[in-house]
């Protein structure tokens, strides 16, 4: 129930709140990217030999195997990609919107109850 009315009352702060943890996954997968790119970028000066490959040759011929892309990374981008899209950005507005006319008819009504109540003499608290 309270969950209920935090997401009636506050939709702004339940969105913004998982705006914060989505970019704070993504923080946190870019600096684990980025830790495995740069433990890579290294493995080449210290492979056997002791020199980098020529810069004309790419990995998957220097023998650098291609970097296999986690599942849940792959639905991740593909899940943001199409959050991206304008016509999702705008039905989602639209959802948003028609969430909101329903909380203003709800409240609407029950003002009218009260007022109804008030008026036909079953007396309760105003509120």
């Amino acid at each position: 129930m309270p969950q209920e009315a935090l997401e009636m009352r506050r939709p702004e702060f339940i969105w913004r709140s998982k705006q914060r943890m989505r970019s704070l996954a993504l923080q946190m997968e870019e600096r684990r990217l980025q830790a495995a790119f740069s433990r890579e970028g290294d493995a080449p000066w210290h492979q056997a030999g002791g020199r980098p490959r020529p810069a004309g040759i790419p990995l998957q011929r220097a023998g650098v195997p291609r970097r296999a892309v986690p599942r849940k990374e792959m639905i991740q981008r593909s899940k943001q990609i199409y959050e991206s899209l304008p016509e999702v950005q705008r039905k989602k507005e639209q959802e948003r919107r028609k969430a909101e006319y329903r909380s203003y008819r709800l409240n609407a009504q029950l003002y009218n109850q009260r007022v109804r109540n008030r008026v036909l003499g079953r007396r309760s608290a105003w509120e």
